[in-house]
């Protein structure tokens, strides 16, 4: 059954001959356009390695410039490159931000990526760009080697989408193309990947390279990473430093599901359709919880900026909800990626008494300890051998609290601490005419 399922799929996501004869005309469109400024240009990423998937309109060059230019140089003439390429071929670009700036044009149809870098050797990389030229170079080579690796990486890139762990960019923080087949690479095929990765453990670290000697010597360099894989490209690399813990686990049960029982919905999802308000606001009533929306008006900010800010502002809020007593049972964010960014708190303790209880010092301890627990505050008592004090709160309700977190701003992301109008509101905003994206959100949230 898997096999004729995995048959299957693997016809419908390999590109066509007529989809790559129109992606060779794009390159070289846009190729001959360099030769006219004068830049030599390389084909990088999945389209270079064979490893794309059908309909993946994005075309990946590198402009190739020598070593001598500083960083602020290869930036400047990259960017102007990069515009004027576009403008002659009238298509729309923005700039997009990586390690440094970079032109994204939109070309018949088709994402072009013009990305300066260096023109370097292995050992030379002055940038983290300049290590995709030879991530294309090793893959392309270790496929030659072995031709049944691409229909592997292709499933495994499908399987990927399908179960919302793919992209290594700042809004996913799941795994790249690259990752994907390095995997492969490792394992040998697409289902011996899924079946080793079910053992994964926290911390799991691969080789796929064979560049060290033991674990314990790869353990040294990435202590605290929750999924290492040696870039074999460079040793000193981990190349699944992006992905999240939760898109580790998310990969690691979906994989034993499909394993179970394989079925054409984990390359293929169905599409989620959203709650009804009054879905919503049963939901919310039965969890006998409470909520609390903060609701960002703010410019239109980089995508990837964009949800780090809001993980750094979700996490500072949490952090002070948490240190004055109360409890979040569950948070979240969601935004339009235009104006509108939402966090999301559900609390299951949002008033408190008005005194709590501090600890302080054994009384065994140093008397200027105590002296110090003492002076800080007004009444101190001794109870089961230690000092303690009765104090009253600073918050007993905590929509003051989070009022004085909007007033102040500390630990917010920059444009979001800056640049944005903040309300909140209690329950989870405005339902009526919410945006579906919302919806869906809520309904992921709320586990309806």
């Amino acid at each position: 059954m898997m096999d004729g399922l995995l048959e299957s799929v693997l016809r419908e996501i390999t590109p066509t001959k007529k989809e790559h004869n129109k992606e060779k005309q794009l390159i070289e469109d846009v190729t001959k356009e360099l030769e006219k400024l004068g830049l030599k240009s390389l084909l990088v990423g999945s389209l270079a390695k064979k490893t794309d998937l059908r309909g993946d309109k994005d075309i990946d060059l590198f402009i190739l410039f020598d070593k001598s230019l500083s960083p602020d140089e290869l930036e400047r003439l990259g960017l102007e490159a990069g515009k004027k390429v576009f403008a002659a071929l009238k298509a729309d670009y923005e700039i997009e931000y990586a390690q440094h700036p970079y032109v994204v044009g939109l070309y018949k149809g088709y994402n072009v990526d013009l990305v300066p870098c260096y023109d370097v050797g292995v050992d030379e990389i002055k940038s983290a760009v300049d290590r995709t030229p030879h991530h294309t170079t090793y893959i392309k080579r270790k496929i030659r080697q072995n031709k049944k690796l691409r229909d592997s990486i292709l499933l495994l890139k499908q399987f990927m989408k399908g179960v919302n762990v793919y992209g290594a960019e700042t809004k996913v923080e799941g795994f790249s193309g690259y990752l994907a087949e390095l995997l492969v690479l490792n394992y040998g095929s697409f289902t011996k990947t899924l079946n080793e990765s079910v053992n994964w453990r926290f911390g799991e670290i691969l080789d796929p390279g064979k560049q060290w000697d033991s674990p314990k010597e790869i353990e040294c360099l990435f202590p605290d990473s929750d999924l290492v894989i040696i870039d074999p490209v460079d040793r000193y690399r981990n190349a699944a430093a992006a992905v999240s813990k939760q898109k580790i686990a998310l990969f690691k049960v979906c994989a034993e599901r499909f394993i179970d029982k394989p079925d054409r919905s984990f390359f293929y999802p169905p599409e989620i359709k959203p709650p009804s308000p009054s879905d919503v606001e049963k939901m919310i009533k039965s969890r006998d919880t409470l909520f609390y929306c903060m609701e960002f008006i703010h410019p239109k900010i980089n995508v990837n900026s964009l949800y780090s800010q809001l993980r750094k502002t979700l996490k500072a809020v949490d952090s002070v909800v948490e240190e004055h007593g109360f409890r979040v049972m569950k948070s979240g964010y969601w935004t339009d990626e235009g104006g509108k960014s939402i966090l999301l708190f559900e609390f299951e303790v949002y008033a408190l008494p008005s005194y709590e209880k501090k600890l302080g010092p054994p009384a065994d301890r140093d008397r200027k300890d105590r002296t110090r627990f003492n002076d800080k505050y007004e009444k101190t008592y001794l109870e089961d051998g230690r000092w303690v004090a009765d104090c009253l709160r600073q918050y007993v309700d905590v929509k003051k609290l989070l009022d004085d977190v909007i007033d102040k701003r500390r630990g917010f992301g920059r444009n979001l601490r800056e640049e944005s109008d903040i309300r909140i509101k209690e329950g989870v905003g405005v339902l009526d005419n919410a945006d579906v994206g919302y919806l869906i959100f809520l309904k992921d949230f709320l586990l309806i």
